[in-house]
């Protein structure tokens, strides 16, 4: 059992709460501590369904499974560090604050090599927002987006986990959503408007 009274508090989302593993600090632990299970349930069978496939962790946070904890159960999975050694703050912290410094070319380089991760390994998501995307700092001027939370399908017919064709136009559909959420949770960041219609002109 992993004993989590003393473990960093890293965050809380709207149904769990993440610390880092006591063991090992390249590590994470996701608790749900709403009574509603069902979509991290739901999270793991997708991830079950990539480790299958072999997909590329370089852009999604890789799980190591369930572990029971002091607070329940939890699922293991891995935390982006910068090349520093300090934990990697998400993109939204980037795009809100002025001590987050993130240039233009560089925001596009990541935004633009996540979307083509995304397409190339088919990863489904329930919503891409800003906040369930870290951004990994691996040299001082390079950096790249990782996806911590979000995984999965809630589309009603799920064809999408099943059929290439399917899927590309599924990410396509939420990929654009992103896009139009950013623009309008930030609508005083300059850098940021400019970079997505950039993006819009290289779909």
């Amino acid at each position: 059992m992993v004993d989590l009274s003393n473990a960093r508090f890293l965050g809380k989302g709207s149904s769990r709460v993440c610390y880092v593993h006591p063991e090992d600090e390249r590590k994470c632990v996701k608790i749900t501590y709403s009574g509603n299970r069902k979509v991290a349930r739901e999270e793991m069978k997708h991830y079950r369904r990539y480790l299958r496939r072999g997909v590329s962790w370089d852009m999604m946070a890789e799980t190591y499974g369930c572990v029971s904890t002091t607070l329940g159960e939890g699922v293991v999975f891995s935390l982006a560090r910068d090349y520093t050694g300090e934990i990697s703050a998400s993109l939204d912290s980037y795009l809100h604050a002025e001590s987050y410094v993130l240039y233009g070319q560089e925001l596009f380089t990541a935004l633009l090599s996540f979307r083509s991760y995304l397409f190339r390994q088919r990863i489904i998501v329930r919503e891409l927002k800003a906040d369930n995307l870290i951004y990994q700092r691996v040299t001082p001027d390079q950096g790249r987006l990782i996806l911590v939370d979000g995984v999965g399908n809630n589309e009603f017919l799920p064809v999408a986990n099943y059929s290439v064709l399917f899927a590309r136009r599924t990410l396509r559909r939420k990929w654009g959503k992103f896009e139009h959420s950013l623009l309008l949770s930030y609508p005083d960041n300059v850098m940021l408007q400019k970079v997505v219609s950039m993006l819009r002109h290289t779909s």
